[in-house]
């Protein structure tokens, strides 16, 4: 089981290392304590669920249904 630093998944979110931290404290995003020190690392299934229950659809929007600004 490979684990991840709050950094390193940051970095694959593109996100910053405080907004990782929040969706810890939220529960958005599982984490456990490793070490003496009690450093926070996430599991790679945790993230592949947190990726999973995230994802969003891409649409292209046609240029025609796009808003048009109103000629005055």
């Amino acid at each position: 089981m490979k684990l991840y630093t709050i950094a390193e998944v940051a970095q694959i979110l593109r996100l910053s290392k405080r907004t990782v931290y929040s969706y810890i404290e939220y529960g958005y995003l599982r984490a456990i304590q490793v070490g003496e020190k009690k450093a926070l690392r996430i599991p790679e299934d945790a993230l592949q669920e947190f990726l999973k229950l995230n994802q969003t659809t891409l649409e292209i929007v046609p240029l025609s249904r796009r808003t048009k600004k109103k000629s005055s």
